[in-house]
């Protein structure tokens, strides 16, 4: 799966348990990354699938962070 098809998709992002700004998904059979950036001096959020890296200025609708 591609980074525009993760970015359309209903993602459960769990918060990384070591790594604060740090995000990350396994359903799709691989690790995926979502890091929190410094926003607004960067874009929002940067979402890393192996070598495909997006950066994106707001979150899809579909994608719903874990809180702790």
């Amino acid at each position: 799966m591609n980074n525009e098809e993760l970015i359309s998709s209903t993602i459960f992002w769990k918060k990384h348990p070591e790594i604060g700004y740090y995000y990350y998904n396994e359903e799709y059979d691989k690790l995926i990354l979502l890091r929190i950036n410094n926003f607004p001096e960067e874009p929002l959020f940067t979402l890393i699938n192996g070598l495909d890296i997006t950066d994106l200025e707001d979150k899809p609708i579909g994608w719903n962070l874990e809180r702790h």
